[in-house]
C-alpha cells in the first residue's frame, strides 16, 4: 500500500477535513515521516510552496501530484486559449477600439471571486487583467476533475443575473448535476480533461461559464478548492481511491 501525504497549507479547513476523512497526514519531514510514496500538494504555490520546502526540504524529492501548480488565471486562460479551448477574449491591456464597459478586471491571483469588478480603463495594470465579460450567461459550471478516476462531478453554478461573479460569498448558490448526458456537460467534462494536460495538472475544480447560445468557456482552475457541503465528499472518495491504488499506479500520476 501507498504511503501518501498532504502538501497544503497549515491551519486550512479544507486540509483539516481531507486528513480527518482520509486519514492521509500533512507531511512532517523525512526522519519523522519516512518512506513516503507521494505528496498532495493541495493547492500550495509559490511563497507559500516554497516555505513548505524551507520547513520540510526532504518534500522537494518525493514524487508529488499537482506539483506544479500556481499558474495566474491570466496564464491559464491564454494557455487553453491556445490548446484550442474556447475562453472569454482575455488581455493584459486593451486597445482604443475596445469598450471597457464590456470587459472585466480580474486578478491574476485570486479566491472566492474577489477583485472581479468592471473594467474602468485600458491600461495594463499590476497583478490584473481583463476578460470579455460574457453578459449573456445562463448559469456556471465546476467539474471536478481526477486524472485517476472517472468518478467526476459536475456542478451547475447560479446567481443574480447583476452579479458579475456568482461565488458564495456574493450570494451564488451550487446545484450537483445527477444526468451528465446533454451535450453541454459532455463538452465540460471533455474541456476538463483536456485543461488538465494543458497545465500538467492530476486533479482540479474546473470553472466555465454558459451562454445563451450554448457557448461553453473556460474560466480558470483551482488546485485547493473550498469545500462548501456539496463538494468535500467528492474529495475525500478520490483520494481515498488514490490510497488503494498500487504504489506504480499512483507514481504514474505524479511529477
Amino acid at each position: 500500500m501507498s504511503k501518501i501525504r498532504l502538501m497544503c497549507k497549515k491551519g486550512s479547513k479544507a486540509c483539516k477535513e481531507i486528513m480527518d476523512n482520509t486519514k492521509i497526514l500533512r507531511y512532517r519531514g523525512g526522519r519523522r515521516d519516512p518512506n513516503v510514496t507521494v505528496l498532495i500538494n493541495y493547492g500550495l504555490a509559490g511563497p507559500k510552496k516554497e516555505r513548505f520546502y524551507q520547513l520540510y526540504p526532504s518534500a522537494k524529492h518525493i514524487p508529488t501530484i499537482n506539483k506544479y501548480v500556481g499558474h495566474s488565471k491570466y496564464y491559464a486562460a491564454k494557455s487553453a486559449e491556445k490548446a484550442g479551448i474556447l475562453v472569454p477574449e482575455t488581455k493584459l491591456s486593451l486597445s482604443r477600439t475596445d469598450k471597457p464597459s464590456l470587459w472585466l478586471e480580474k486578478r491574476v491571483h485570486s479566491i472566492g471571486g474577489k477583485g472581479i469588478r468592471k473594467a474602468k480603463g485600458r491600461i495594463r495594470m499590476r497583478g490584473k487583467y481583463y476578460q470579455k465579460n460574457v453578459n449573456n450567461r445562463i448559469y456556471e459550471l465546476r467539474v471536478h476533475a481526477f486524472t485517476w478516476t472517472d468518478n467526476w462531478s459536475i456542478q451547475k453554478r447560479l446567481g443574480e443575473k447583476d452579479t458579475i461573479a456568482w461565488n458564495f460569498s456574493n450570494g451564488g448558490h451550487f446545484q450537483t448535476v445527477h444526468n451528465k448526458s446533454s451535450k453541454i456537460y459532455k463538452q465540460a467534462l471533455s474541456v476538463s480533461k483536456k485543461v488538465l494536460r494543458t497545465l500538467n495538472m492530476a486533479f482540479g475544480a474546473v470553472d466555465f461559464i454558459v451562454d445563451d447560445k450554448a457557448n461553453v468557456y473556460f474560466i480558470e482552475i483551482n488546485s485547493a478548492p473550498g469545500f462548501s457541503g456539496l463538494s468535500d465528499h467528492i474529495y475525500f472518495d478520490a483520494f481515498n481511491a488514490l490510497k488503494k491504488m498500487t504504489k506504480g499506479k499512483v507514481l504514474s500520476y505524479a511529477s
